[in-house]
């Protein structure tokens, strides 16, 4: 099959079938575009190919386990993330195979391509005092002070992914003291509303008052930068930038703060900050926004600290007090704020 209709293909893929059929998120399709950009520049690194050349004839089942290796070994990406280009790869082929027969035997092949096996690992979330050491770094005595410390704040408390915090506008935002929340949209554009503390709700409302004075724009983005006047979405190296920054001050009045620190670390915390205050796992899986239980497990098998706990628990003759996440499904739901 000619390189023309291997592009054509593509693009009907990610301009066509991705947003218009799947309704897939921007972001979604764009880590979908990453991951066949990858696979050309491993077809003109190791295969020499130039872009004209590339073709179906290409893809195989050898050619498509070596970009496996190549994106683990070559660039230095972590199981996940090359199974995740994999898995993007295997998705096109299978969109491919349904617009054209001829290309069935493709998919067939490298749908047996195994993913690499990722190792199971505590996630590496911030402990408490490093949590409340980083919320407290930007200050508050000027304005970019008081709009890190909110970002900050709010990431952790709603257990936000990075891109759910820069794609946030005014009206996912409810700062009533009581009933705050806030509105996110995941992956796959899935939305879910989670509650958010009262001092948040009141960093929030001062934020707005500071850097959205009067407005009525419901659908403008919740932080931004500014360029050349014009007010633009943050971008994710904005936040990368401003939590490394203000975790080097933060480092200074508390020692674990790690010396790389990135958003979902706070996620994290606040994940294993509900596990051990035994909220059950199916409320948390809602919380985060998981769309599989396995996936928020590892919260659970990884937290040794919670097991040895239990265990000096289960060895004191002093009762402890009542746990605060007990009851039947439905309290527990209203005590987190999930109902």
């Amino acid at each position: 099959m000619a390189s023309d209709e291997f592009f054509h293909l593509i693009r009907s893929w990610l301009t066509i079938h991705l947003p218009r059929s799947r309704r897939l998120s921007p972001h979604t399709i764009r880590s979908y575009r990453t991951a066949l950009n990858a696979l050309l520049d491993y077809l003109r690194e190791s295969q020499h190919l130039s872009l004209a050349e590339v073709s179906f004839e290409a893809i195989n089942r050898s050619t498509i386990t070596a970009f496996l290796t190549w994106l683990l070994e070559t660039r230095n990406l972590g199981a996940s993330s090359a199974n995740q280009r994999l898995a993007a790869v295997k998705s096109f082929l299978s969109y491919c195979a349904g617009e054209d027969p001829a290309l069935v035997s493709i998919w067939l092949e490298v749908a047996q391509v195994k993913p690499a096996r990722t190792p199971t690992r505590a996630p590496d979330g911030l402990s408490m005092p490093a949590v409340d050491a980083l919320i407290r770094a930007p200050g508050q005595h000027t304005s970019h002070g008081r709009r890190d410390t909110t970002l900050i704040l709010l990431t952790f408390d709603a257990a936000a992914r990075i891109q759910e915090i820069l794609d946030l506008t005014l009206a996912d935002i409810d700062t009533t003291i009581g009933a705050a929340r806030v509105t996110l949209t995941g992956k796959g554009g899935k939305s879910r509303t989670v509650p958010l503390m009262d001092t948040t709700a009141r960093h929030l409302d001062q934020y707005l008052a500071e850097f959205h004075p009067g407005t009525t724009k419901a659908a403008e983005s919740l932080f931004f930068t500014i360029r050349a006047g014009l007010r633009h979405q943050m971008s994710q190296d904005n936040i990368s930038y401003l939590l490394n920054k203000h975790a080097t001050a933060a480092r200074q009045d508390c020692s674990e703060v790690p010396e790389k620190i990135h958003a979902h670390q706070l996620r994290h915390a606040r994940a294993m900050q509900m596990l051990r205050a035994g909220v059950p796992l199916p409320h948390i899986k809602e919380f985060l926004g998981h769309a599989n239980i396995s996936t928020t497990s590892i919260y659970a098998s990884a937290d040794n600290q919670m097991v040895r706990e239990a265990i000096q628990r289960a060895g004191s003759s002093t009762p402890d007090l009542a746990p605060l996440w007990t009851g039947g499904d439905d309290l527990i739901l209203q005590l987190a704020g999930l109902k």
